[in-house]
């Protein structure tokens, strides 16, 4: 008995949803990989940035992984696997870290100032917790010395935009001109004296250089006659007395000459200090407007005054304040997922390739975006019938033509949409598969080792072939890597083919670390 084309096909599908049934059921009594190593677990207040499978640190060097996030009775479990040749002493707690303002986050284990009493065993629970700066925090302290900034700026527009404000500007600014005017008229009319000054000093010090070279043998011969002093005072009183009378009177001399100095500038230093004085008077009268606008705003009289008092105002800055930064860590919350694969088809040769981006949102559904390239490229098959009705002599018959265009190293989109159904690792996804619409669904299972992949599309061929019927099933080595194996095209017998394949995933966190360690210029 032969099988039609929705026999096969429904036979196909009742068989796929009979094994997944039987693996949901199963999936929680087996595990092909178990890791080593013993677990401690820290209750946390938040879990914010940490994922599953981030790196555990102790001193720089790292110790194990995270092995699970957990949420009881309000408080956050941390579960850690530690590898086992590893000795983390007891007095440890957890913080949590990044590798740069982008990079990835990890777990870091710190000692206290409290003494070890031992190392760290299997099942232990702590409670060591060390909190850090994230970069909410961050944006919102950030926020609030913007509204600051801004609340001051705003102040100052509102003073100096009313008319009484313009006024007391207006009245400083001509204080401080008459000032500069003064001081510089000041200067200018001591402009000669002040020459003269410095050209006397000048003339001084030339001559005391000369003195002190033309005398140089003298005031060594001085120096000897203090020492010959000093070691006869006593007995040389009265010769000393004599001297220091003859000095007295030079002292006078030089007194008088500096008196005579001093009368004839007491004009010019009285006009001097009468300058400053209004100066100063002008500076208080500066220093009574600023006050008086201080007064007003701090009595809320005027707009600026206002706005200054007003709870309402602040409130409303808060408010905003609070909006950015919900909106802040709503994007924060998304997952990227970028992938590179490639498949060979054993049967056929071809090779093929798959860029694909994936956004999660939230844990229920997810966004793909993509493209495929094919080394065969596309084909494209035309069937042509020609019928001829009473032929001369019967020698036209019917016939059919059949034209296969291709168009190889083709590019192919991916654009679909997928939804979690019935299981929790179970989604049906809908859209662009190839550049043609097809339905798929996806099931994980094994602690998301192992994921099985079903397709079915370009329901709008020719009739010459079937729809595109693709299965596949990946496992997953490491954080990043993965290969694949399955069966494509299994309806139409001329380009079914066996294929094996692999690639490599980045996350969200592999992103910001790459990102993170790339140079970008200032300028």
């Amino acid at each position: 008995m032969k099988f039609g084309l929705e026999a096969k096909v429904g036979v196909f599908v009742i068989a796929v949803f009979v094994m997944l049934g039987y693996m949901t059921t199963k999936v929680s009594e087996f595990s092909f990989y178990k890791s080593s190593g013993y677990i401690v677990t820290y209750q946390i207040p938040t879990a914010s940035g940490v994922t599953k499978d981030a790196s555990v640190k102790f001193r720089g060097v790292t110790v194990g992984k995270v092995e699970d996030i957990m949420l009881s009775n309000g408080k956050v479990n941390v579960k850690l696997r530690i590898e086992s040749k590893y000795k983390i002493p007891d007095n440890v707690q957890l913080s949590v870290r990044s590798t740069g303002f982008l990079g990835e986050k990890y777990i870091e284990l710190q000692t206290t100032k409290e003494p070890s009493k031992g190392y760290l065993a299997d099942g232990e629970v702590l409670k060591g917790y060390k909190s850090g700066t994230d970069i909410d925090e961050l944006t919102s302290q950030l926020g609030d010395i913007a509204g600051d900034v801004k609340a001051i700026t705003s102040a100052l527009k509102e003073v100096i935009a009313t008319t009484e404000g313009k006024n007391s500007m207006k009245a400083t600014l001509a204080n401080v001109r008459a000032t500069t005017e003064m001081m510089r008229e000041m200067i200018q009319s001591n402009q000669q004296r002040v020459n003269n000054i410095v050209k006397s000093v000048e003339k001084l010090a030339n001559t005391m250089e000369k003195m002190a070279v033309s005398n140089e043998k003298s005031i060594n011969n001085l120096i000897k006659n203090l020492e010959v002093f000093s070691a006869e005072l006593r007995t040389q009183t009265p010769v000393i007395a004599e001297k220091v009378n003859r000095i007295a009177d030079r002292v006078n001399n030089i007194t008088g000459d500096v008196d005579d100095v001093m009368s004839s500038s007491k004009q010019d230093l009285k006009e001097t200090i009468n300058s400053i004085r209004y100066v100063t008077s002008r500076l208080e009268k500066t220093v009574d407007n600023v006050n008086e606008i201080t007064s007003k705003i701090n009595e809320g009289t005027g707009t600026f005054g206002a706005l200054v008092n007003d709870n309402e105002t602040a409130e409303d800055v808060k408010e905003t304040i609070r909006g950015l930064k919900n909106m802040v860590t709503q994007y924060d919350k998304f997952q990227l997922n970028l992938e590179f694969a490639g498949e060979k088809m054993v049967d056929t040769g071809e090779t093929k390739g798959y860029f694909k981006l994936r956004i999660d949102p939230n844990e229920e559904k997810y966004y793909l975006l993509g493209l495929a390239s094919s080394e065969q490229g596309t084909t494209t098959t035309t069937v042509t019938s020609h019928t001829f009705d009473n032929p001369p002599n019967d020698v036209g018959h019917d016939y059919t033509e059949t034209e296969v265009a291709r168009e190889e190293n083709s590019l192919t989109f991916i654009a679909q949409y997928a939804h979690q159904m019935f299981y929790e690792n179970l989604f049906l996804r809908l859209g662009l598969m190839e550049s043609e619409f097809g339905i798929g669904a996806d099931y994980s299972f094994f602690d998301d080792n192992f994921t099985l992949y079903l397709d079915a599309y370009d329901f709008n061929s020719d009739s010459v072939r079937d729809p595109h019927l693709k299965t596949k099933l990946r496992y997953r080595l490491g954080k990043n890597f993965f290969v694949d194996a399955g069966y494509d095209d299994f309806l139409n017998e001329e380009t079914s083919s066996f294929f094996v394949g692999g690639g490599i995933r980045f996350t969200d966190n592999d992103l910001k670390y790459l990102l993170g360690k790339v140079p970008f210029p200032t300028q």
